[in-house]
């Protein structure tokens, strides 16, 4: 069984007939089913023309296709808000569900979309978000098919999958991996509880393959991280994720669109052990992360009450480590200098070196940000409180995809 794996389809007008070329591409080896990961529609996203564009392309692939939604494709605005529903739009023009649940070759394949958030926990109009329903729905398909090795299928990847990502920006944003500020945590309880998922492939991340982290092995999972094809790319890679699944085997491959029209191999995994994979991959560690190719950091800081950290760099950000999930939870401050930090219970204090003292609410999803124009939640009058962060020590390395840091 071998399945291709179609990237976010953002793509401009003119890109259409290459787009169609691509398509025509991976069709030449000849999948047996396509998945389809999420925001498609290129410029016409959200719409019927969009779908309706996108049913086309994909249809040139040649074989069965599924298709889950991405954030892009649910997100609010007033104007979608009111005049388009993603789901109903979506059952119109393809004429299915946008999750599924597929048993192929002893193999079960798990689809999982992302839903609309509902407004009073949404922290950004980008949320990767998955309802109570489906997450128990996707339980239910998976304890009805106990012991069968899955495949689960999102648009996102899995909080501390240690998946290659683009820092800064996907530490700034917070839709980085599946429900960042939701429920991320339920889906590492997941996979703890279904040791029968084997892989777990998503896309969302617009980056190429040629990475050791583009796959990832933690704790008999393996994550693949699945590129693009089109503009959006953030590397200027053009690769589209093939798996084929052989006598109890599971092979993950590349095609390059711009370089060579041969699938390559990259990493095997035996559906039927524990043993881990073969071929290129990186294996994540707690409390080490990718800090990115453009910044370095320069001071860690522990908070004395929580299992968190703060990471600082050389370009003035602050960002949110927790130890429980393995990943940054988002940025805490934005290109700004600064000189002290001091934590209690449930507050965050810092002062920056031009003398202003913000507090943030360290339970509130709000308390990342974008950029430093958004207000804090209040302003210490009389100075820190709590206890002062002192920093600790820390060591770096680097990769490919750029620098990483390591503090526990």
């Amino acid at each position: 069984m071998k399945i291709a794996f179609v990237g976010d389809l953002q793509y401009w007008k003119a890109e259409i007939e290459n787009l169609e070329y691509k398509m025509k591409q991976i069709a030449e080896h000849n999948p047996d089913l396509a998945i389809v990961m999420g925001d498609f529609g290129g410029s016409k996203m959200r719409s019927v023309e969009g779908l309706e564009e996108t049913k086309h392309h994909v249809d040139l692939i040649g074989c069965p296709w599924q298709a889950i939604m991405g954030n892009h494709d649910v997100e609010y605005n007033e104007e979608y808000m009111i005049n388009y529903d993603p789901v109903a739009t979506f059952r119109e023009v393809f004429g299915k569900e946008p999750y599924s649940a597929t048993v192929i070759d002893g193999v079960l394949i798990l689809c999982v979309t992302i839903e609309r958030q509902p407004l009073d926990t949404l922290r950004t109009i980008h949320a990767v978000y998955v309802s109570d329903e489906q997450y128990k729905w996707a339980r239910e398909q998976l304890k009805k098919h106990e012991g069968m090795p899955t495949i689960l299928v999102t648009h996102a990847h899995m909080v501390g999958s240690g998946l290659r990502c683009d820092r800064p920006l996907h530490t700034s944003a917070t839709d980085t991996y599946l429900e960042q500020t939701f429920k991320p945590k339920r889906w590492q309880t997941l996979l703890k509880e279904f040791p029968q998922i084997k892989a777990w492939c998503s896309a969302h991340l617009h980056m190429g393959h040629n990475y050791d982290s583009a796959i990832t092995y933690r704790d008999g999972v393996m994550h693949i991280s699945c590129g693009v094809m089109t503009c959006c790319t953030r590397d200027e890679s053009c690769n589209t994720r093939f798996i084929d699944i052989n006598d109890g085997r599971l092979f993950v491959l590349t095609l390059d669109h711009n370089n060579d029209e041969n699938l390559v191999l990259d990493a095997c995994l035996d559906l039927n052990s524990n043993n881990p994979p073969k071929g290129r991959y990186y294996i994540p560690q707690k409390g080490e992360i990718l800090v990115g190719a453009e910044d370095i950091p320069t001071a860690v800081y522990k908070h004395p009450y929580l299992d968190r950290y703060y990471v600082s760099t050389e370009k003035d950000l602050l960002w949110e480590y927790d130890a429980e999930l393995w990943d940054f939870t988002g940025t805490i401050a934005y290109e700004r200098k600064i000189k002290n930090l001091s934590a209690d219970t449930d507050r965050l204090y810092i002062e920056f070196v031009d003398g202003e003292i913000v507090s943030i609410d360290l339970n509130s999803r709000k308390r990342w940000q974008y950029t430093d124009h958004i207000n804090r939640d209040a302003v210490s009058e009389k100075g820190l409180k709590g206890e002062i962060l002192e920093s600790i020590p820390f060591t770096t390395f680097t990769k490919k995809e750029g620098v990483y840091v390591k503090f526990i």
